[in-house]
């Protein structure tokens, strides 16, 4: 009898311990500012620098501890995920959507558990590359972002946001979805130790693609044109060049071996896309430069350097419709990593610094400054070299002091976002308690005034 009265009270303390638990944890949840994602997003970007200085020492110096290929993949999922995809997604989260919108719980949960999959990759693909805990992983990511996107294109169709914004922002998460196909087809031919070397390159660019040129780009374009409030035949030109070139444009990347000719036509589509959206870009230029005149004189500064970024990116990627200059651009390593970097740190990367700079979201000051320009050194320094040993490819020269410029550039890179990463700890919100229209008592992140 004694047992029998004890097991219900056993029963029920530790149903309320862990009622007490998810209670905390869900108050937690709704109490995340977008300065909490953005904190964790640079401290991931100071990790990801970290695993690039780890790669590039590799190079150079014997360091047992890691395989190289593991830790490559390592370093592209968590750049991805934890540090382009959470800035990004918290960004359009909570700057595009209306507020009423931006309260809902199951935004920040998503969030979260697109974080906390981004962390599994980091730490399970150094040790086993793709496995059955890095796919595990990199499944339930994928997952996460297809919840995310189903949510955001049912929240954002009902916003009040101007139809270019919304375009932009819709195109970008279904894109992010559509990468996935690449993803799956990859980690299918690495788990089954395929040697379909045609099909794994070309899984392998298809994600790129539709990660670089769908999700990450339309999503700085809706970050930039909502934040000018710019609305006009040149921003609607280019929202519809951008978004409809994605897809003609990916089948630039299979050209680099043998296609039907129907894969020609469409790449061809897609360059003559790109072209029309760069000259979409310069028409639409001088209302972005009227618009950013009350910007910060730093946040332009960046902001120019990613704008150039993207000019460049354009460029390259349109050219690549010429057979010659396609097959060496895709057979030549240092070109590809050189391009990837362009796009992932010079014009992604700092355009996101500088809308963290104009929104008070980064502690700028002058530690940052030079931690900052640091980082910018870094990735300048990194795209010289890495062309420059893609030249050397073609022309059959090689020096050995390439290899330890690019140490010097990933030194930077990680010096600069380590360092804005400690700057930017100290919370630039002030909690507020307020009493909500049903008597309930919350607390609230306000921003401390300029």
């Amino acid at each position: 009898m004694r047992n029998e009265q004890l097991a219900p009270l056993s029963a029920g303390h530790e149903s309320g311990w862990w009622r007490r638990m998810i209670r905390g944890l869900t108050q937690r949840m709704a109490n995340t500012s977008l300065s909490f994602w953005i904190k964790i997003a640079l401290v991931n970007l100071a990790v990801v620098a970290f695993l690039g200085l780890i790669l590039r020492s590799k190079i150079l110096f014997d360091i047992p501890f890691f395989d190289f290929k593991y830790l490559l993949h390592a370093h592209s999922h968590f750049a991805f995920g934890g540090w382009i995809t959470i800035a990004l997604l918290s960004l359009m989260t909570y700057l595009i959507l209306p507020p009423e919108r931006v309260g809902k719980a199951v935004y920040k949960w998503m969030l979260a558990a697109i974080l906390i999959n981004s962390y599994g990759m980091l730490f399970t693909f150094p040790f086993q590359g793709y496995g059955l805990y890095s796919i595990t992983f990199s499944t339930l990511f994928i997952f996460s972002s297809y919840a995310f996107t189903i949510v955001f294109i049912r929240d954002i169709w009902k916003s009040a946001v101007n139809n270019s914004v919304k375009v932009l922002s819709i195109g970008a998460v279904i894109y992010m979805s559509l990468s996935s196909a690449g993803a799956f087809t990859l980690a299918y031919l690495m788990a089954t130790k395929s040697q379909q070397a045609y099909l794994y390159r070309d899984a392998i660019y298809s994600y790129l693609h539709l990660q670089y040129c769908g999700f990450f780009s339309l999503s700085v374009f809706a970050l930039l044109l909502h934040y000018l409030k710019i609305d006009n035949r040149y921003t609607k030109w280019f929202t519809w060049s951008l978004t409809a070139s994605v897809l003609p444009s990916m089948f630039l990347c299979y050209l680099w071996h043998n296609v039907s000719s129907l894969f020609h036509i469409i790449a061809l589509e897609g360059s003559i896309l790109l072209l029309i959206t760069l000259l979409s870009f310069l028409l639409m230029l001088p209302g972005l430069q009227a618009g950013s005149r009350k910007t910060r004189p730093l946040t332009k500064k960046v902001a120019g350097l990613a704008m150039i970024a993207f000019v460049l990116k354009m460029i390259f990627q349109s050219l690549t419709i010429i057979p010659s200059l396609g097959v060496l651009s895709f057979s030549n390593r240092p070109i590809i990593i050189g391009f990837l970097h362009l796009v992932l740190l010079g014009f992604v990367s700092l355009f996101i610094l500088a809308y963290l700079i104009e929104n008070r979201l980064f502690n700028y000051n002058k530690v940052t400054a030079i931690a900052l320009w640091t980082f910018i050194t870094g990735i300048i320094l990194n795209e010289l070299v890495l062309f420059s040993q893609g030249l050397g490819y073609i022309f059959m020269i090689s020096t050995p002091i390439l290899d330890w410029l690019i140490l010097t550039a990933t030194v930077c890179l990680f010096l600069g976002a380590l360092v804005m990463a400690i700057q930017n700890r100290r919370n630039i919100y002030r909690r507020v308690p307020v009493i909500d229209t049903d008597g309930r008592l919350k607390i609230l992140p306000v921003k401390y005034s300029d």
